[in-house]
């Protein structure tokens, strides 16, 4: 999609203009002249004849010409009115500036639908309501109603945001030139895929830096980040609102509602889209994306600093961070040992001693060491420059900078410079690196969380979206599933079973009599639980008994069981109880499905049981997922090295716990307009060669509006 018309005009209205100091139509037209913008500029004002520089005209009918793109400075109510009269006129595009849309109320919200209702109909582009405005570094434009540094760099990171204040934040910190800046706020009509469209195609953008706080549209989303990476630029993005009270600022801020963090999360990362916790961490990312133009040869990083303490804190961020440190080849060691002082160790990271203050040749002869190992993908110099190093020290760090940026030169491979402290830094050892494509970052976590994204964006790749297993829905449980009850844990057992999942052997019983018999045919020992779909927790309402070894112990369960489930659930609905095989050993876990828009269905495994909510070990991926990935979840939650056999216990059989999970997620896919949640908790992971054995299940239709 082209935003031409809204990001690169030919001629802008500015509706509300006013010579008034500090009001808003005099804060865009001043912007409008400091920029340098060449185009035609038509301020609507009803008794001013000039403003700035630019004559007046009283209505936007009055023009004598239809102004490409219109600006509009009025209060929520005048907006529509005016939208209506730019389309008659012709405008193809509009900057609505006004709050009080969706954000406040259900008034707002009526005139946002109306507003968007209404551009959609006519076609036009509007960025807005509730915005800052837009801002084109390259062609000298900008509609915005904050006042503007107009000695911004210019370069390739484009800034999408939907706060005001984040757009302030990002483009005014001066680490990496611009090309465009777009506050947009509650995005009625216009939203972050259109403008990564729009960058995908753009010629000046290089990056995509974006501040989220909500994704109406992840389809949309995820097809304009591809565009995006077919088009060669990473998209980097902050997305606020991962917990409920941020969740719930996000929402009162623009009128978003917040998606599930954990759906969130893996939605950015199918769509190849980097994210980050806070805004130095993008802040980093985009200026190393900016500056560097080499990809790295593959994921290892190696590390070379002057000190052996500042050396560990990389060891142990980097372990933090996930970061591929590898040993150094054999043949680095050896030429690194000829070209170290001899009281220097050779590792990765490297402390080349502080000897390389003195022996700048000796540190240019380890940095190329290092990048000439086969395993080492990039390299980075860490080495600290705060403002109130002495003059002496500074310049001594600056040696080191202008070896990084000479050496660079002659590398195949990237070249990143960092100090460990962030903030102010000194200008005598800095300066070597201005212009060049060795970017100085600062602060060692977010110098590294900005490596991290940097090897990851080039060395990822995209991952099937179609189910690996094929999975039809059966009629009869779509029927059954519409009546929108909940199932009993015998229902539930009964639908996986149809859908090809193992069950452990068992009955459903209304009577002591009958469960006995249950009992006696199953074979001892049994487990007895309640059956009703009003009772997902049954262990806590007494509706569990395990290991019940004859008749006498059923007998005297089932009349316990009853007695206290209506106690705890006097309203519940009892069907009686499910009879079942008591299965021994295996590791128990936890395999569960819900819904996350705007996202979809996710699947969630950890270690299972009554500890669940106590043990706080799972992972979460969108469905459908591939047996890689069922393995790559799995291998995420600590309860991995139960499965493992831990402590002398048997080893699990991981591999049909994994398939059981790609199952499920199918099962999920298949029912997706049909089914809530599906639980299984726990399931017994038994030994290598017996399989995984879900021993109960809760599935949950969803709800239908009719």
């Amino acid at each position: 999609m082209s935003l031409n018309a809204l990001l690169n005009p030919s001629s802008v209205a500015v509706v509300g203009a006013s010579s008034r100091a500090g009001a808003l139509g005099q804060r865009v037209l001043d912007n409008l002249q400091k920029s340098g913008f060449m185009g035609a500029v038509y301020p609507i004002h009803p008794s001013e004849t000039r403003l700035a520089h630019w004559d007046c005209f009283p209505t936007l009918d009055a023009l004598p010409e239809a102004p490409e793109c219109v600006a509009i400075g009025l209060a929520a109510e005048r907006v529509l009115p005016i939208l209506e009269q730019a389309a008659n006129r012709g405008a193809k595009a509009a900057v609505v500036f006004a709050s009080g849309f969706s954000e406040v109320g259900e008034q707002g919200q009526r005139m946002q639908k109306s507003l968007a209702d209404f551009c959609r109909s006519s076609g036009m582009k509007v960025c807005g309501p509730n915005v800052l405005g837009v801002r084109n570094l390259h062609r000298q434009f900008a509609l915005y109603s904050a006042p503007l540094a107009h000695d911004a760099p210019r370069g390739g990171v484009a800034i999408a945001a939907h706060s005001g204040s984040a757009c302030v934040a990002l483009s005014g910190t001066g680490r990496f030139g611009l090309s465009h800046v777009v506050s947009m706020g509650n995005s009625a009509v216009l939203d972050v895929e259109d403008y990564l469209e729009h960058f995908a195609g753009d010629p000046n953008t290089r990056v995509a830096c974006l501040f989220l706080e909500a994704v109406r549209n992840p389809g949309r989303l995820a097809a304009s980040a591809m565009r995006m990476r077919a088009a060669g630029k990473p998209v980097l993005a902050l997305k606020v609102g991962r917990t409920a009270k941020g969740a719930a600022a996000s929402a009162a801020h623009t009128g978003s509602l917040a998606a599930s963090h954990a759906a969130a999360s893996d939605f950015f990362r199918q769509a190849g889209i980097e994210v980050f916790d806070d805004l130095d961490e993008l802040i980093e990312t985009c200026a190393l994306f900016d500056a560097v133009r080499k990809a790295p040869s593959g994921n290892g990083l190696a590390v070379i600093n002057i000190s052996g303490g500042e050396v560990a804190l990389t060891c142990d961020l980097g372990h933090e961070l996930g970061l591929s440190l590898p040993s150094l080849s054999e043949e680095t060691s050896s030429s690194l040992s000829n070209i170290l002082p001899s009281f220097g160790t050779v590792a990765n990271p490297l402390d080349a001693t502080s000897a390389a203050l003195s022996d700048p040749s000796m540190y240019a002869k380890a940095m190329t060491a290092l990048l000439d190992d086969p395993g080492v993908g990039l390299l980075a110099v860490s080495q600290d420059c705060p403002a109130g190093l002495s003059d002496a020290a500074a310049l001594g760090y600056g040696r080191l900078a202008q070896t990084a940026v000479e050496i660079e030169k002659t590398s195949r491979k990237p070249v990143v410079f960092y100090s460990n402290v962030s903030g102010p830094l000194h200008a005598a050892t800095v300066e070597p690196l201005r212009g060049s494509p060795v970017p100085c970052l600062q602060g060692a976590r977010p110098a590294l969380v900005a490596v991290r994204a940097f090897l990851r964006w080039h060395g990822w790749t995209a991952t099937s979206t179609l189910p690996p297993v094929n999975v039809q829905p059966i009629p009869a449980w779509q029927v059954r599933l519409a009546a929108g009850d909940a199932l009993s844990e015998a229902e539930a057992k009964r639908f996986l079973h149809d859908h090809g999942v193992r069950i452990a052997r068992e009955a459903t019983a209304g009577s002591v009599h009958a469960a006995v018999g249950a009992a006696d045919e199953i074979g001892y020992p049994v487990v007895l639980k309640v059956d009703s779909p009003d009772i997902p927790h049954k262990s806590d309402a007494g509706g569990v008994a395990l290991s019940l070894r004859n008749a006498q112990e059923v007998a005297t369960a089932f009349d316990h069981i009853n007695e206290s489930v209506r106690r705890h659930h006097p309203g519940a609905r009892i069907h009686g109880v499910v009879v079942q095989e008591m299965v021994r050993g295996g590791v128990e876990m936890i395999i569960g499905t819900t819904q996350h828009p705007p996202f979809g269905r996710g699947v969630v495994v950890g270690a299972g049981g009554v500890l669940v909510e106590l043990m706080n070990d799972s992972a979460f991926a969108l469905t459908p997922i591939d047996h890689a990935r069922a393995s790559d979840l799995v291998g995420q939650t600590r309860a991995a090295r139960l499965l493992a056999g831990y402590r002398g216990e048997p080893e699990a059989d991981r591999p049909a716990f994994e398939e059981l999970l790609v199952k499920i997620s199918a099962i999920a896919e298949a029912y997706a307009d049909s089914i809530e949640t599906i639980e299984l908790n726990p399931v017994a992971v038994l030994p290598v060669g017996q399989g995984a054995c879900p021993l109960d299940a809760l599935i949950i239709p969803r709800k239908t509006d009719n």
